[in-house]
C-alpha cells in the first residue's frame, strides 16, 4: 500500500479532528493559511579595500512579505488553470480534476483508493471539494492536506477564485448556541461547558450550557412526522413508532434518569502536552449531567417483538455470537441536493445492556424537564448511561437487533484507544473493541488554571471539582494535593437516589487544601492535583504519559492545575493613637 493511500485511510479513522472553525473558503488574507509558502530573497555582497569605516546612508532593501498559500502543494512556476477547464475533467475517462480553495488537483490516479469509496469522491469531480471536506470533517487535518498537495497541478487566478460562488454550506440550518459555550469547532459544532459553570456545581447542567458533540450538521426533524423504525431481528418485520406512540403512557411507562454525558476525548488537551494527538482539543468541559425523561429502551424493544432474554442468552455463547443493538441517527451527510445514504451516524451496544433493567437505558424526549433541544437529539435520543457519549445516539432514526456491531465509521474506525507505541502508520482499528463504559475520572473546576489564589487564614486554599466513573460505578473517594505526596480527602456530594453500584450521575467534591510551608511565599507558583477512586477501587493513573494514545481518548491521569498564591492580607493592629501600618 502506498504511503498516500495509507495516510488517507488511517486519517479517515478520525471522526472530526480539527474540524472547521469556519467554512474553509477564505475570501481575504485574514483567512489564508501558510501552506507551502515560497518567497524570494535578495542578497547583496561587495568586495574592496577601505582605509576606514564609512557610514551607510542607503536603507537596506526591504524583503517582500511571504505569500500565504491558500491550498496545499503549491509549486514554483505552476500554471494558472481556468475553472472552466477543471469542469471538463469530471469522469475517469476524461480525468478527475478538483479544486480546493484556489488549488487545482488531478486526482485521477487516487480515486480508486479513496477510503470513502468511489461514489463520494466522484460527486466532487470537475468541481470544488470544499463543501465535501466541510461535511466530512475528518479530512481537515494537515496529513490529509499533504496527501492532496502531491496531486497539485496548478491554481486558479486570484480574480477567478474570488468570483467563484461560495460552496454549499451544510451548516446554515444549525441552531443558535449560547455564546458562553467554549467552542472547539464550529462546523460541525463542538463546544464544552465553561469551567465557570462547572465550578458552580449545579447538579443538572442547564441545557444551554450543556456541552455539545456533533459529528454532522443538525438534522431538521419534525416531531409530528417523526418515525422510529425498530428491526427486532432477522426474519422479523420492522415496527414503526411515531412520537405519539412513544408518548402514549398506555403503551410505555415514563421513566427518568440523571446521567452524565461525556465525550471519550474529554481532557484531550492534557495528552497534547505529552505529544500532539489528533482530535478536538477538549479541556475538562466535554462533560455535563442532565435528567433524561422518556421511555425505557427495554420496554420498547419488548413491545416490538424482541425476546427479553435474547441479549443475555447470546452473551453466554461467546463474543462471536453476541447480539448487538445497532442505532442509527437522522444526521446524514448532505451536499446540495445529494444525500449520502451510507454515511449516517451510528453506534451499537451489546443487546444485553439495552435489555438489562439495571442499565437504565432510555429513549429520551425531555432533558431537564424541557423538550429535548436540537443540539441534543430532538426529538428522541437513545441514552445509554455510563458509556462514552458517542453511544447515546441523537436524532434516533432506527434500532436494529443484529449479529454484528454497527458498521458505522464511528463504531468501527474511531473511539478506540491504542497503547502509546502505536503510530498512525501501525494503527489497525479492527484489532480493538469500541470504547463503551468509561474509566474513572475527575477534574478541578476551581481554582482555574493560572489563577491567583488567596490563602485562608489557616493556610489553605479552596478547591472544587467533579468526579465520575462509567458502568454505574459511583465515586468512593477524591483526594487533593499540592505536591503529589501528601493528600487531603475531599468532601463528596454524591447523587441522591443512586446507589454506589448503580450511579450514572456525577459526584461533586470540595476540599480545603493545606499548602506546604515551602510554598507559602507570596507569588509562589505551584500545581494543585486531584484524583479519584470509584466504588470498585479503580483509581486514576498518576501520569498522562501512561494513558497517551494517538487519538487522545480516555485521558484520566491525575488532573493538575497550575496556580499562583496571592499575598496574604495582613490584619492591622490597633494601638492607642491609631493603627500599625
Amino acid at each position: 500500500m502506498s504511503r498516500l493511500v495509507r495516510a488517507l485511510r488511517l486519517r479517515s479513522a478520525l471522526t472530526a479532528p480539527r474540524a472547521l472553525t469556519t467554512l474553509e473558503v477564505p475570501r481575504s488574507s485574514e483567512n489564508q493559511l501558510p501552506f507551502g509558502a515560497l518567497a524570494a530573497g535578495l542578497g547583496v555582497s561587495s568586495v574592496g579595500f577601505v582605509a576606514c569605516k564609512t557610514k551607510q546612508t542607503e536603507e537596506p532593501p526591504k524583503k517582500e512579505p511571504k505569500k500565504k498559500e491558500l491550498a496545499p502543494g503549491a509549486k514554483p512556476g505552476e500554471p494558472v488553470i481556468k475553472f472552466s477547464e477543471v469542469k471538463k475533467h469530471n469522469s475517469p475517462s476524461k480525468g478527475i480534476w478538483v479544486t480546493y480553495r484556489n488549488g487545482v488537483y488531478d486526482i485521477t490516479d487516487f480515486i480508486q483508493n479513496h477510503p470513502g469509496g468511489l461514489e463520494r469522491i466522484l460527486k466532487a469531480a470537475g468541481g470544488q471539494i470544499d463543501p465535501f471536506w466541510a461535511m466530512y470533517a475528518q479530512h481537515n487535518v494537515q496529513s490529509v492536506k499533504e496527501v492532496l498537495g502531491e496531486y497539485r497541478i496548478g491554481h486558479l487566478s486570484d480574480e477567478e477564485y474570488k468570483n467563484l460562488p461560495a460552496p454549499f454550506d451544510p451548516y446554515t440550518s444549525d441552531p443558535v448556541r449560547d455564546p458562553e459555550l467554549v467552542v472547539q469547532a464550529a462546523k460541525p459544532f463542538n463546544a464544552e461547558t465553561p469551567i465557570s459553570v462547572l465550578a458552580e456545581q449545579e447538579f443538572h447542567t442547564p441545557n444551554e450550557k450543556f456541552f455539545v458533540r456533533n459529528h454532522l450538521p443538525v438534522p431538521q426533524v419534525e416531531s409530528s412526522k417523526y418515525v422510529l423504525e425498530v428491526c427486532p431481528g432477522p426474519g422479523k418485520a420492522p415496527v414503526k413508532l411515531t412520537m405519539k406512540d412513544l408518548q402514549d403512557e398506555k403503551k410505555f411507562k415514563r421513566t427518568k434518569i440523571s446521567a452524565v454525558m461525556q465525550c471519550s476525548g474529554n481532557r484531550r488537551e492534557d495528552q497534547n502536552h505529552v505529544a500532539q494527538v489528533e482530535g478536538l482539543t477538549w479541556l475538562t468541559g466535554a462533560i455535563s449531567n442532565a435528567e433524561w425523561e422518556g421511555v425505557s429502551l427495554k420496554d420498547v424493544l419488548q413491545y416490538c417483538g424482541v425476546d427479553p432474554s435474547a441479549g443475555a442468552e447470546s452473551e453466554l455463547k461467546g463474543e462471536d455470537d453476541q447480539l448487538h443493538l445497532q442505532m442509527e441517527g437522522y444526521d446524514r451527510p448532505k451536499v446540495g441536493d445529494w444525500k449520502d445514504t451510507k454515511g449516517f451516524y451510528g453506534a451499537s451496544v451489546p443487546l444485553a445492556w439495552a435489555q438489562d433493567p439495571r442499565r437504565d437505558c432510555v429513549l429520551a424526549f425531555k432533558m431537564n424537564g424541557e423538550t429535548l433541544p436540537a443540539d441534543h437529539g430532538f426529538p428522541v435520543r437513545c441514552v445509554i448511561p455510563g458509556t462514552a457519549g458517542a453511544r447515546s445516539v441523537k436524532w434516533l432514526a432506527k434500532l436494529n437487533v443484529a449479529e454484528e456491531e454497527s458498521p458505522s465509521h464511528w463504531q468501527q474506525n474511531d473511539y478506540k484507544a491504542f497503547h502509546s507505541s502505536i503510530t498512525w502508520d501501525t494503527a489497525d482499528f479492527s484489532t480493538l473493541p469500541a470504547i463503551q463504559d468509561m474509566p474513572v475520572n475527575s477534574a478541578i473546576s476551581y481554582p482555574a488554571a493560572k489563577a491567583k489564589v488567596e490563602l485562608s487564614p489557616e493556610g489553605t486554599i479552596e478547591m472544587k471539582g467533579w468526579a465520575w466513573s462509567g458502568g454505574g460505578r459511583g465515586i468512593a473517594r477524591v483526594e487533593v494535593s499540592a505536591d503529589g505526596h501528601h493528600w487531603t480527602s475531599a468532601e463528596l456530594e454524591r447523587p441522591a437516589g443512586q446507589a454506589l453500584t448503580r450511579t450514572w450521575a456525577w459526584t461533586f467534591w470540595r476540599a480545603e487544601l493545606p499548602i506546604p510551608t515551602e510554598h507559602l511565599k507570596h507569588g509562589k507558583s505551584l500545581t494543585v492535583i486531584c484524583k479519584a477512586a470509584d466504588a470498585d477501587y479503580n483509581v486514576q493513573p498518576e501520569s498522562i504519559e501512561s494513558v497517551w494514545n494517538i487519538r487522545g481518548v480516555l485521558c484520566n491521569g491525575w488532573h493538575r492545575v497550575p496556580i499562583t498564591l496571592k499575598p496574604k492580607r495582613q490584619k492591622s493592629q490597633r494601638f492607642e493613637h491609631g493603627y500599625a501600618d
